[in-house]
């Protein structure tokens, strides 16, 4: 229970934001209340579009967005792999700034947008609107890695950025049914040439920080995509159906490829100099025809000003440091506008040390439907005897948002720690299939079938959150990960033995 002292500091500080201002004179941006360009909300079949674009410009955004998507989806579609089962089921999130000055504040350092794959949310493209070539380009390779998350249940590193960047020419603007895929792009061709990469490193990159620039890694991994898909595309399409099937990387490249088994001496040795002599001839692209479509129906709302808050608080760690006087006024902003908004009550408290538990309270009052403000209670309550209205305010979150991973895999989780781990099952599952491209919500997939007794089941899910794990991800997350899937290898041993020993005798 919160002391009488916090309550009034909540107070005080909740009738000072009520007198503020909306924005502050020395900042660039301006809230739509005050003058500031209005925020729209652009949902289209595949797309959440959020965006101060102007309304045509928006509208050309989100057409792009679903003709790229349609070329991305008929370029990579090889006959024995099948639509991605979890494609359709979240909508991919847009964040477009009307300039790249109202960007780069929420931009990592030379970032020209950015793909946020790892949280257990819908998965969410941050860029600036002024879309430029290598923007363009950013779009084809990120949608690419969201494409292949719900297609292939192994993807080693290589493969997956080497295809992603292979599909980046299709960003040039793919509104004709003649797609071409392959372009070579001259920065990573210039780098395949001058810091090639040995292939039984590159196929070893696992995309841990190491020596090498991992631009080099890159661009060897676009090489040897690219070799493979032109020179030997019966043996790609071979290694992409047996990924597809989840089959060990390793084992997969040496059945489509069993000259190029690495257990065979100079095989790979052999390859590196056919890559090298590769790099330096004409590379050619691929025509493709693909049904991209030519008109894109969405539908339009208004986006609260509130909620343009909330987009930039729910960015603000990831660009450059701001100072917390900014963060103040951002949170007072938001609060002006909505003064039980869940985003900005949670960075309030954590701002001010004060009562999170009241606050969301306070939230979950003012917004019963909001499953943010419900998960902000839950997290809010902590220790054994807040358990149960722990579990029912997940429950509550996970009922608005059904189809959100977040939602579903926090419930799996609590259920998971309570020792019910056949009930978070279903909810574990299904955060899986809606984000198979988020490490957590695989992992935490994991943790509840190894809690089962499926160990069988856990050990490729977790490789498989091994694969999804960001390569800029901390090393911990890394080998935290690495521990889980050594701690199931065990568990299935120690079964194994039992079995093989048969039933205890009778006393």
């Amino acid at each position: 229970m919160r002391s009488p002292p916090a309550a009034a500091s909540v107070a005080l500080v909740l009738a000072a934001l009520l007198a503020q201002a909306c924005a502050a004179p020395a900042r660039t941006f301006r809230c739509p209340e005050h003058g500031g360009a209005p925020w729209r909300e652009l949902t289209s079949d595949h797309f959440v579009l959020r965006t101060d674009l102007r309304a045509p410009e928006a509208a050309a955004l989100v057409a792009r967005l679903e003709r790229l998507r349609a070329g991305v989806a008929a370029t990579l579609l090889a006959p024995a792999l099948g639509a991605p089962a979890a494609e359709d089921e979240a909508r991919v999130e847009v964040i477009a700034f009307r300039t790249d000055q109202e960007y780069r504040p929420f931009a990592p350092d030379g970032a020209e947008g950015y793909y946020l794959r790892y949280a257990g949310g819908p998965p969410r493209i941050v860029l600036s609107g002024a879309i430029d070539r290598r923007q363009r380009a950013l779009l084809a390779h990120e949608l690419t890695h969201h494409y292949l998350a719900g297609a292939l249940r192994r993807q080693p590193r290589w493969f997956a950025e080497g295809l992603a960047v292979y599909m980046e020419s299709l960003g040039d603007d793919p509104g004709v049914r003649a797609l071409h895929v392959g372009a070579p792009p001259a920065d990573r061709l210039a780098r395949a040439r001058a810091s090639p990469v040995p292939a039984r490193e590159l196929l070893a990159w696992d995309g841990a920080p190491g020596a090498r620039s991992a631009l080099d890694d890159y661009a060897a991994s676009w090489l040897l995509v690219h070799w493979l898909a032109h020179r030997r595309p019966e043996a790609f399409a071979d290694l992409e159906r047996r990924l597809a099937d989840g089959e060990a990387p390793a084992r997969a490249w040496t059945a489509a490829l069993p000259d190029l088994d690495p257990a065979l001496p100079g095989a790979l040795e052999r390859l590196d100099r056919t890559l090298a002599e590769y790099a330096r001839g004409p590379l050619e692209a691929r025509r493709r025809e693909a049904d991209v479509p030519v008109a894109v129906g969405y539908f339009e709302r208004a986006v609260a000003p509130v909620e343009v808050h909330a987009i930039r608080l729910a960015l603000w760690q990831l660009g450059p440091r701001k100072g917390r006087a900014a963060l103040e006024d951002e949170v007072r902003e938001a609060l002006v506008e909505d003064p039980a908004h869940p985003i900005a009550l949670q960075f309030l408290s954590a701002m001010d040390k004060l009562d999170p538990a009241a606050l969301a309270r306070r939230s979950v009052a003012a917004h019963p439907d909001d499953p943010r403000a419900w998960t902000f209670l839950a997290s809010a309550l902590e220790g054994e005897a807040q358990a149960g209205a722990r579990e029912a305010a997940l429950r509550r979150a996970a009922e608005l948002a059904p189809s959100n991973p977040a939602a579903l895999h926090n419930l799996a989780q609590e259920l998971l720690a309570r020792g019910r781990s056949g009930e978070g099952l279903p909810f574990a599952r299904r955060a899986a299939q809606i984000a198979p491209w988020s490490a957590p919500v695989l992992a935490g997939y994991a943790a509840v079938l190894s809690d089962l007794g499926r160990c069988g089941e856990a050990i490729p899910l977790q490789q498989r959150a091994l694969d999804a794990l960001p390569e800029r991800e901390p090393a911990a997350a890394r080998r935290e990960l690495a521990r889980g899937l050594d701690r199931y290898a065990l568990q299935c041993q120690l079964a194994r033995r039992l079995d093989d020993a048969g039933p205890a005798p009778r006393p």
